[in-house]
């Protein structure tokens, strides 16, 4: 058999459309697949340009060498909190024993009065006749 460019091939039309629609969509398939890749890396590449700043940015912030009036606002804030909430930590901690020592008085009192409702109960129950 010789094969030129005027050999006569004889195919179904049918088997020619499905052949040029399979080769169509494996193209389409391709292109869609290669291009959702592209996105994917471009995401990533922009994900780690974003981390690498942010490291850069806390490594310069904490050694000291960046300073901005935003920076030293914000330090100064940290150092109030921190002084606040100690004194809050400490206040609270003298405040303690006197809050259970009424908490204690105030249960003696309930207690007390208790009694007291029920000893006039039973006087008020003594005058009445049933």
């Amino acid at each position: 058999m010789k094969i030129s460019d005027a050999t006569n091939v004889s195919l179904p039309m049918r088997n020619l459309l499905a052949i040029l629609g399979a080769v169509a969509i494996g193209t389409m398939s391709f292109f869609s697949v290669q291009e959702r890749l592209n996105q994917q890396a471009t995401q990533i590449e922009l994900m780690q340009k974003d981390l690498e700043a942010a490291n850069i940015f806390q490594k310069t912030v904490t050694a000291g060498t960046m300073v901005s009036p935003q920076i030293n606002e914000s330090m100064m804030l940290i150092e109030w909190l921190s002084r606040t909430q100690e004194e809050l930590r400490t206040y609270v901690n003298k405040e303690i024993p006197e809050i259970a020592k009424l908490d204690m008085q105030l249960q003696f009192i309930e207690e007390r009065m208790i009694d007291a409702e029920t000893i006039l109960d039973k006087l008020r129950a003594n005058g009445v006749a049933h």
